[in-house]
């Protein structure tokens, strides 16, 4: 009796867990929808590095050793390219988890880097003179606080 409870109980829970990840599923389907429109831009941005890093190399005469480090640069940036153009958003993030298991310092690593770059980028954001000024006037309030209620 109690092996056919628990039975029933695991295909009770296994009958609700297609709806959560059907939901689930429908949520990466929508952002892969919109990952998708800024993707070919996203690689095309890539390719024009890999155009750039291969123009710096070619100017490189003096050192040969710097231009094969350039060209190598530049052709891994158009794999990268050619990989972002023709890769499901789906997909990426299935080898990104794969190389996340795989190399966790070099995750943890990457995300301490995007963290810090992101920081900077927001601490750096000009600050609209409306909003500083009405900060800047709540702390310069002296004296006692008036009641509007006599």
């Amino acid at each position: 009796m109690a092996k056919a409870k628990r039975a029933r109980a695991r295909r009770a829970s296994r009958g609700n867990r297609p709806t959560s990840n059907r939901l689930f599923d429908d949520v990466l389907s929508i952002a892969s929808t919109l990952a998708d429109s800024q993707k070919r831009a996203g690689a095309d941005r890539i390719e024009e590095l890999a155009a750039a890093t291969r123009d710096f190399g070619s100017g490189l005469n003096d050192f040969p050793q710097l231009r094969r480090y350039s060209n190598a640069a530049a052709e891994n940036l158009d794999d990268l390219a050619d990989y972002i153009a023709t890769t499901d958003i789906p997909d990426m993030l299935d080898d990104f988890a794969g190389f996340a298991k795989r190399q966790p310092v070099a995750t943890l690593t990457l995300g301490v880097a995007a963290g810090l770059a992101f920081t900077q980028l927001v601490h750096d954001w000009p600050v609209p003179m409306k909003a500083r000024a009405s900060s800047n006037a709540r702390g310069k309030r002296r004296g006692p606080r008036r009641s509007t209620m006599n």
